[in-house]
């Protein structure tokens, strides 16, 4: 007699009765994984940015504002949408936009593109078209932006500007929701 090696129809039913259940569980958890983490990354990004903007206003002592951008050269002042990308530039003027025309001396200091398709970065009220940081390292207002995926306050994140210095909003009671100084951000679109 010959043994036959293989498996049966019966074990590569079970196996593939278990490997089905153990995708069903985890695609969605690594979907859930993967939006958090670049959620994490674009908060970081936003950080370097305000950061940057804050050590340039210091280290040249004069004003360097962040606007909200989609060309990555001038600043656009309608809407929220910060999402679009923005721009930080020596901002001699003081009036939050960037000046391009001939003579100007607005520098661009640095251009960053836009969130990814599904991804939202909207400030309050306070921050609707600039950022401005003064030769002192101040900011011009306090506030806060909030960073979401599909308009879920569930995993998102919050930056909250204060006078000298930015930072990462926190979840204090457990709920999933980033806090302001006001406590849970109120949506993704007014934070």
């Amino acid at each position: 007699m010959r043994s036959s090696q293989g498996v049966t129809l019966i074990e590569l039913m079970v196996v593939l009765a278990i490997a089905a259940i153990m995708l069903t569980v985890a695609v969605p958890s690594l979907r859930e994984s993967f939006t958090r983490n670049r959620l994490t990354n674009q908060a970081n990004t936003f950080m370097a940015a305000l950061n940057l903007a804050r050590t340039e206003a210091i280290r040249r002592g004069q004003s360097v504002t962040l606007c909200k951008s989609s060309d990555g050269n001038s600043c656009q002042t309608t809407g929220k949408n910060w999402e679009i990308g923005w721009i930080a530039f020596v901002d001699t003027d003081k009036n939050g936009t960037r000046n391009t025309g001939s003579g100007s001396t607005e520098t661009l200091l640095r251009a960053w593109p836009a969130l990814p398709s599904g991804y939202s970065l909207r400030p309050n009220a306070n921050f609707d078209n600039f950022l401005r940081y003064n030769p002192r390292g101040e900011a011009n207002n306090q506030g806060t932006f909030a960073i979401c995926y599909n308009n879920q306050r569930v995993d998102a994140k919050a930056i909250v500007i204060t006078r000298l210095r930015p930072r990462l909003g926190h979840d204090r009671n457990g709920n999933r929701i980033p806090e302001n100084d006001a406590g849970d951000i109120s949506s993704c679109f007014t934070s």
